[in-house]
């Protein structure tokens, strides 16, 4: 197969449509003509059209004619491996790769376009997304075989696909800033959390809360749809102002309303609690376990907490939901008070917060009665993580309130990039007990499905407080793909890792690497 040579650029306009004076699409047989997949299929087709088409019939008669071990194997390390999921032909060059190896592929080869060895769809690796593409479609649903394709939608079909079609422009990324509409920059680092969370984005750009059919008045989830529409249909660059979501939030919450400044968790615990109320959910409660809406399967899991006596060694548990995990950090900073000409503690981190909090507390009699010895015992507590979410939300608590004093605490906190949680879960915690018998390194080796493994999590979102209590600023910073931008209001900057990591953190969010189907 011959190589061509394709420029990788960043993510151009929107797949080329043809439009009248009017500005709206010319249909084709009742439909919308689409020229190019997207821009990036346009360029390479323009260089290297005969090539390109060659190519792809080849690979795609390859993977329906050919025995299927063949688009099955790579090569790693030079020695032939058949993989069990799919695998990626590029069609540019002869190579197969793994979904790791075509991003490595793409940035060092500058091959944008790869086939996926099960059905033929083509990847763009510009857009980061599969396209369709009408010059090669027919070879994909042909199988590769020279034969006229005939389109045999009927009349009534293209007009239902043009009549709920909507063009993904490849700069709809979701990278606008939020108009401050007077100190709403707490509401602005939580819809923006919301925004590049791809489990909340896929069930509203998958049309889980249909707007046209909602008959709720000012509803939040109507205005948070109503932003993805526009933050990832639409090319544009400037800011939004999200006057739906801010009137919705005064409608809901009273406490909101009027020009103050407000706490970005409480206001996101609001958002979460309106969210699961507007899409199918009740009440919290200890059923909420059962509860299927969007935000209980994206942030809801489970604490254990166990009570054990130390005469009779009685263990008492008990279960409790919760959407976050809300962390102390007020012992360090009395420390680092209570003796001010000691030298400078190093940095807590977000892990020594775990421990703390999933470590054994003593609890005197007077504040425990155990129901076994019927009598008032002293007693050892402990929590654990028993059930993780997709998306651990933390809370770290900065602002302390005392009768009519809040302050701020201004402890730096150091956390990673990626986080293990197994230590903290209830299965870890009770393996830490028998630690003589797991080996270490087996507990540490990727290539195990251990539950080490199923429990790590990736840093996605970092919500910022600045300044004292009374007159601070809150902005965010947001992963999206590999690189990461800071949300400041209307402003959008893309930053390193190492600033993300040096922020002063006051609400994280990890996301789980590995989700089991």
């Amino acid at each position: 197969m011959d190589t061509i040579s394709a420029t990788k650029a960043a993510p151009l306009a929107s797949p080329k449509n043809f439009k009248n004076a009017k500005g709206g699409l010319i249909p084709n047989s009742q439909m919308a003509y689409v020229e190019y997949g997207c821009e990036h299929m346009r360029e390479l087709l323009g260089n290297a059209r005969k090539a390109a088409l060659l190519n792809y019939q080849s690979i795609v008669q390859n993977i329906h004619e050919k025995p299927s071990i063949i688009a099955q194997t790579h090569k790693n390390d030079g020695r032939p491996v058949v993989s069990l999921r799919p695998l990626y032909l590029c069609l540019q060059c002869p190579n197969i790769m793994t979904e790791v190896d075509r991003d490595q592929h793409i940035e060092r080869k500058l091959h944008c376009f790869s086939v996926d060895s099960r059905d033929g769809s083509v990847y763009c690796g510009n857009c980061l997304d599969f396209i369709y593409d009408p010059n090669l479609e027919p070879t994909r649903l042909q199988r590769g075989k020279k034969r006229k394709y005939e389109d045999d939608i009927t009349t009534e079909e293209h007009k239902l696909i043009i009549g709920n079609s909507q063009f993904l422009p490849c700069r709809a990324t979701g990278l606008r800033g939020l108009y401050n509409m007077g100190q709403t920059c707490f509401m602005s680092v939580i819809l923006q959390t919301l925004i590049h969370n791809p489990f909340i984005r896929s069930f509203y750009l998958g049309e889980g809360h249909k707007t046209a059919d909602c008959e709720k008045e000012a509803c939040v989830s109507c205005a948070l749809d109503e932003m993805f529409v526009e933050f990832y249909s639409v090319e544009k660059t400037e800011g939004y102002g999200p006057v739906s979501m801010l009137l919705g939030s005064w409608m809901a919450a009273q406490a909101l309303a009027g020009y103050q400044q407000q706490d970005a968790h409480e206001y996101m615990q609001f958002m979460l609690n309106a969210l699961h109320q507007q899409n199918g959910g009740a009440s919290y409660d200890s059923s909420s376990a059962d509860c299927t809406c969007v935000i209980h399967q994206t942030f809801y899991g489970k604490l254990s907490s166990t009570v054990t006596c130390d005469k009779c060694r009685n263990v008492t548990t008990a279960e409790d939901p919760y959407m976050d995990l809300s962390l102390d950090i007020r012992s360090q900073a009395k420390r680092r008070k209570a003796d001010p000409n000691a030298a400078e503690e190093p940095v807590l981190d977000l892990r020594d917060c775990l421990d703390r909090f999933t470590g054994r507390e003593k609890l005197a009699a007077a504040e425990y009665t155990c129901r076994k010895c019927e009598s008032q015992q002293n007693a050892t507590k402990q929590l654990s993580i028993k059930q993780l979410p997709p998306v651990l939300a933390i809370h770290l608590k900065r602002f302390e309130h005392h009768n009519s004093a809040s302050n701020k605490l201004e402890t730096p906190i150091k956390f990673p990039m990626k986080l293990d949680l197994y230590p903290y879960t209830t299965e870890g915690k009770a393996s830490q007990s028998k630690s003589a018998k797991i080996s270490s390194a087996q507990k540490s080796n990727p290539n195990i499905n251990t539950a080490s493994n199923i429990s790590m999590y990736e840093l996605s979102t970092v919500v910022v407080h600045k300044g004292k209590i009374d007159s601070g600023h809150y902005v965010s910073y947001s992963r999206e793909g590999n690189d990461w931008f800071m949300f400041d209001d209307s402003k959008v900057v893309l930053v390193s890792e190492a600033e993300v990591l040096a922020a002063e953190a006051y609400l994280l969010f990890y996301m789980v690497s590995k989700l089991e189907v």
